[in-house]
C-alpha cells in the first residue's frame, strides 16, 4: 500500500479556482435547490479532452462505503473532512481507503476530495472515451470517487474549454463561457450515477412547456438536422407530458457522438453521428430516447427483479406513434411473427430480461413486454392504464421500481389486483399457439347460435387471457370477449343477423404464436445453430454480416431434405448458387428470384434454408451489409443501383382461427 500525495498543483488548479469563485458569486446557479444542501453530493469537473486530463474535487457526506477505486492515471491529491486532513492510503489493485470514523459527529461532516491526472485511452477502457470529436465519461467508471451507496441529491458542475460543450446527469440549471472555459452546473433531485458526455458542438434549443429542449451536433450535422430534430422533439414532448404529466426534467438535450450508440440518461440522450443523418431516427429512436427520460432514466429499474423500462418505453413510444400514424395493427402483427422465429432454447422469462443486447433478448424484453402492456391496456382500458401510469411516475420518480411497484400502481388504477395477471406473464417463458375447435351452428326462431372450443397449447399454458372474438354477420361485426384461464374454454354466441364468419383475435391483440407464418431471414439471425456453407470460401466473412455473429462454416455436403438439419445459410455467385440448387432441389419460391437484380436473399418457402447470391462479389457484398435491416422479410433484391428493388415476405397459409359460415350450416 502507498500512501496518498497530499499536494496540489497550483498550475492545474488555478483555472478551476476561477471557476469555483465564478460559483460561489452565483449563488442563483444552484436553481434547485437554491443553496447546496449538507446531504448532497457536490462534483467539479474540469476535462480535456485535447490532452485527456481531468481535475476533479467531489464534497459530500460521509457513507459506509469507504473505499473507492480511480483509474490508472488520476492520482488523489487531498482529502479533508472540514477543516481536518485525512491521511488516505492506496492500495496495489488502485483502490483508495478512507480513515475508519470513530467519532459519531463526524459523520455529519461532510468529506472534500480533491484529484487530478490522464485519463486513458479509449482502447484501455471500452466504456469511457476521451477525446476532441466526442467523450463520454459514464457512470461508475472510475473517473470519479465513487462513495455513494445509495441516491442522494446531485450538484454537478462541468467546465471544459471553449471550442467544446457539456451535457451531464440532470437538469441544466446554467451555463456561461469565461474566457477560456465553457462552464455549465446540473442539478439531480436524487441520484447515485453521474455522467458527462462532452463534444465539439453546436447549440440549439427551444423552450417547450416549461423544458428546454436542446440539439448539441458538430457543425455539419447541427446545419442539416439540428431544426429536424428539434421540431420532432417539440411534438413528441407535448404528447408525452400530456399523457404522462411533465418531464421530470427542467431540460432534455439530444447529443451526438462519434461512437455508434444510442443512450439515454437523466436529462439527455447521446446518438450515433452516422445514425442522425438516417431519415426515419427522429420518429423513432428520438421518441424511445425521450420516452426514457420517464422510464429508465426517471424511474429507476430495479435489474435484479427485471428490467421492465424497456418494454414499456417500446409499447408508450414506438407503439403509441404507430397508433398515430395508424399503423398499429401491422406492428403487433411484425412483433409477433419476429417473436414466432426465436427458437425455443432462446425463450426466457420476461422477469429475466435484464437488458441484454443480444437479439432475442431485445426482442423479448421489447416487443414481447410492450405486448403485455398492450394486453393490459386492452384489459383494464385506455383510462385505468394512462392513471396507472401517472400513478407510477408520481409515486417512484428518481426512485427504483421493480415488477411488484408496476403491478401495484395497475391493480390501484384499474380497482382490482392485476396481480394474477401479470405475473403469469411475467413468470413463463413463450407464448400459447390459440385454436378454435368444434364450431357447431344453429338456426332457431330468435336468431342463431355458435358454440365452439378455444384451445391453448404451449409448454406453460395456460395463460389467462381475454380472447377477442368476432362474428361478422349480414348487419356488420358482433364483438366479444372470452375470458380464458384453461386450456380449454368453451364458448357460445347468439345473434339476430345470420353470421357470415368467425375470427379469434383477429386484429393480433394477443400475445401468442400467430399461427402459420413463412420462412423469414430472422429465423437465421436467431437460431444459435444456424450453420454456414459458402460456394467459395472468400465470401464466407459476409454470413457474419448477415446473422450479426460468428457461424459454424460447413465444408460437407448437406441434405436439404433431413428436417433435422440445423438452419443454413447458402451464399455463392449466381451461377455457382443456381448449380448447387439443381443437385439440391428446395421448394420452389412463389416468384422467380434466383436470377432477380443483381443480388437477392430469399428463404426457400417452408424450410429453414437461406440462400444469398449475387453476379459478383461487390453486389453480394453490398447486399450482406444491408441484411440486417431486413429480418423480417422472405425475400431481397438489390437493384443496379444498390437500391432494394423488392422485398416481402412469402405468402402465409390460411389462418386456423377463422372460419367461414355458409347459409347451408345454419339450416
Amino acid at each position: 500500500m502507498f500512501p496518498c500525495r497530499r499536494y496540489r498543483s497550483p498550475l492545474l488548479w488555478l483555472s478551476s479556482l476561477s471557476v469555483l469563485l465564478w460559483l460561489l458569486t452565483a449563488g442563483h446557479v444552484w436553481g434547485e435547490p437554491t443553496t447546496a444542501s449538507a446531504e448532497q453530493r457536490t462534483l467539479f469537473i474540469q476535462l480535456d479532452p485535447t490532452t485527456r486530463t481531468l481535475q476533479g474535487e467531489l464534497r459530500q457526506p460521509l457513507s459506509t462505503s469507504s473505499r473507492f477505486r480511480l483509474l490508472e492515471g488520476l492520482t488523489l491529491t487531498s482529502a479533508q473532512r472540514g477543516d481536518e486532513e485525512l491521511t488516505i492510503i492506496q492500495d496495489t489493485d488502485g483502490h483508495w481507503q478512507l480513515p475508519t470514523v470513530t467519532n459519531a459527529a463526524d459523520n455529519t461532516t461532510p468529506i472534500t476530495l480533491r484529484w487530478e491526472g490522464t485519463l486513458p485511452d479509449a482502447s484501455s477502457n471500452s466504456r469511457l472515451q476521451v477525446a476532441t470529436d466526442g467523450s463520454l465519461l459514464p457512470s461508475r467508471a472510475g473517473w470519479y470517487p465513487d462513495l455513494s451507496d445509495s441516491a442522494m441529491p446531485l450538484g454537478l458542475t462541468v467546465s471544459v474549454l471553449n471550442g467544446q460543450l457539456a451535457v451531464a446527469t440532470g437538469s441544466l440549471i446554467e451555463e456561461q463561457r469565461t474566457r477560456d472555459h465553457y462552464v455549465a452546473h446540473f442539478y439531480h433531485p436524487h441520484t447515485r450515477d453521474v455522467e458527462i458526455a462532452t463534444g465539439p458542438w453546436q447549440l440549439r434549443e427551444r423552450e417547450v412547456d416549461g423544458v428546454t429542449l436542446r440539439t448539441l451536433f458538430p457543425e455539419a450535422l447541427d446545419t442539416a438536422f439540428g431544426e429536424t430534430y428539434l421540431q420532432h422533439a417539440t411534438k413528441q414532448l407535448a404528447l408525452f407530458q400530456a399523457r404522462l404529466g411533465p418531464l421530470p426534467y427542467k431540460s432534455f438535450s439530444i447529443a451526438a457522438s462519434p461512437a455508434p450508440i444510442g443512450l439515454a440518461f437523466p436529462g439527455f440522450t447521446l446518438l450515433g453521428e452516422r445514425v442522425i443523418p438516417l431519415p426515419f431516427i427522429p420518429s423513432t429512436s428520438l421518441p424511445h430516447e425521450l420516452m426514457h427520460a420517464w422510464w429508465g432514466a426517471g424511474v429507476n429499474v430495479d435489474y435484479s427483479s427485471g428490467n421492465w423500462a424497456e418494454a414499456l418505453t417500446t409499447y408508450l413510444a414506438d407503439y403509441a406513434l404507430a397508433e398515430q400514424r395508424d399503423n398499429a395493427d401491422a406492428m403487433r402483427h411484425r412483433w409477433l411473427a419476429d417473436l414466432a422465429a426465436l427458437p425455443n432454447s432462446q425463450e426466457i422469462a420476461l422477469q429475466d430480461f435484464r437488458g441484454a443486447p443480444d437479439p432475442a433478448g431485445r426482442l423479448i424484453g421489447y416487443q414481447h413486454g410492450a405486448m403485455l402492456f398492450h394486453m393490459l391496456r386492452q384489459r383494464i382500458g385506455d383510462e385505468a392504464f394512462d392513471n396507472g401510469l401517472r400513478h407510477l411516475a408520481g409515486e417512484w420518480m428518481h426512485r427504483t421500481a421493480d415488477w411488484p411497484a408496476l403491478i401495484d400502481a395497475f391493480s390501484l388504477a384499474s380497482g382490482e389486483s392485476q396481480q394474477a395477471f401479470l405475473t403469469a406473464w411475467l413468470t413463463r417463458p413463450g407464448r400459447p399457439t390459440l385454436h378454435v375447435e368444434s364450431i357447431q351452428t344453429e338456426a332457431h326462431d330468435e336468431g342463431y347460435r355458435i358454440s365452439g372450443t378455444l384451445i391453448q397449447r404451449g409448454q406453460h399454458a395456460p395463460w389467462p387471457m381475454e380472447i377477442p372474438v368476432v362474428v361478422n354477420t349480414e348487419e356488420g361485426p358482433v364483438n366479444v370477449r372470452q375470458a380464458m384461464h384453461d386450456t380449454h374454454q368453451s364458448f357460445e354466441l347468439h345473434l339476430t343477423a345470420r353470421p357470415l364468419s368467425l375470427e379469434v383475435d383477429p386484429a393480433a391483440d394477443l400475445l401468442r404464436h400467430p399461427g402459420p407464418t413463412p420462412a423469414i431471414l430472422r429465423q437465421l439471425m436467431l437460431d444459435p445453430t444456424t450453420q454456414v456453407l459458402a460456394l467459395d470460401e472468400t465470401l464466407l466473412p459476409l454470413a457474419r454480416q448477415v446473422l450479426g455473429r460468428d457461424a459454424e462454416a460447413l465444408a460437407t455436403p448437406v441434405n436439404v431434405q433431413d428436417e433435422t438439419q440445423p438452419p443454413l445459410l447458402v451464399i455463392g455467385t449466381t451461377e455457382a448458387l443456381n448449380e448447387w440448387r439443381q443437385g439440391n432441389p428446395l421448394p420452389a419460391p412463389p416468384q422467380p428470384i434466383a436470377n432477380a437484380g443483381e443480388a437477392r436473399f430469399w428463404m426457400a418457402p417452408g424450410t429453414r434454408i437461406g440462400l444469398l447470391s449475387g453476379n459478383n462479389v461487390a453486389a453480394i457484398t453490398q447486399l450482406a451489409a444491408s441484411l440486417r435491416h431486413h429480418g423480417q422479410q422472405s425475400y431481397v433484391v438489390r437493384g443496379q443501383n444498390a437500391d432494394t428493388s423488392q422485398a416481402g415476405r412469402w405468402p402465409a397459409d390460411a389462418s386456423p382461427l377463422s372460419v367461414t359460415f355458409t347459409a347451408s350450416d345454419f339450416k
